[in-house]
């Protein structure tokens, strides 16, 4: 899918998801702490959504980033194919994302395959609701992960669990590009790490 597709689909999505938790563009800009007209852009292709963007709009969403880049709009359906999975690349870092699993799958689990540029970061801000936990799995590369004031370097082979209630930063400051595997399961609480 091209880029403008995508961001017509994920504009449409966005969308969907405001008015189905009713939320005017006021009220999603008052939570989620993006402006109005921002939202509005966003909603209308205008404009590219950033990671970091995305990620405050789907935290006042209660909903992940798979949840509006899969676009999963479909029954859920026990294989995805290479071609058939969603990617997306944040217009800011340079960061690119696959959705690799199934929408919507029976077994709650989210695996999203990263490639992060070399050099490249990226922030997300905490999520006050319906957090859940993480693993992060490095495939290739290394890279360095913020959660809070604690860092965490990865190398080729290591494996992080962690949740999304703080803070969360990933950062590439390697010369060579990065590649990591996010598998994800819904619903569950989550303890310091």
């Amino acid at each position: 899918m091209d880029q403008q597709k995508l961001d017509r689909a994920i504009g449409r999505r966005l969308k969907t998801l405001r008015t189905q938790a009713g939320m005017t563009l006021n009220e999603l800009a008052a939570r989620s702490g993006v402006s109005r007209a921002m939202i509005g852009r966003v909603e209308r292709a205008q404009s590219s959504a950033t990671a970091a963007l995305l990620n405050k709009l789907c935290a006042a969403l209660d909903v992940t980033l798979s949840d509006v880049v899969a676009l999963a709009e479909k029954p859920p359906e026990r294989l995805v194919r290479l071609a058939d999975q969603p990617h997306w690349r944040d217009p800011d870092s340079g960061y690119r994302r696959r959705h690799a699993s199934p929408p919507d799958a029976a077994s709650g689990i989210e695996i999203i395959v990263v490639d992060l540029p070399a050099g490249a970061r990226v922030s997300y801000s905490p999520w006050g609701r319906n957090a859940f936990t993480q693993q992060l799995l490095m495939l290739e590369g290394a890279v360095c992960v913020h959660i809070d004031a604690k860092t965490v370097r990865l190398r080729t082979g290591d494996c992080l669990d962690f949740d999304v209630m703080r803070a969360v930063t990933f950062e590439n400051e390697t010369k060579q590009d990065a590649r990591y595997v996010i598998i994800t399961r819904r619903g569950t609480s989550y303890g310091k790490m």
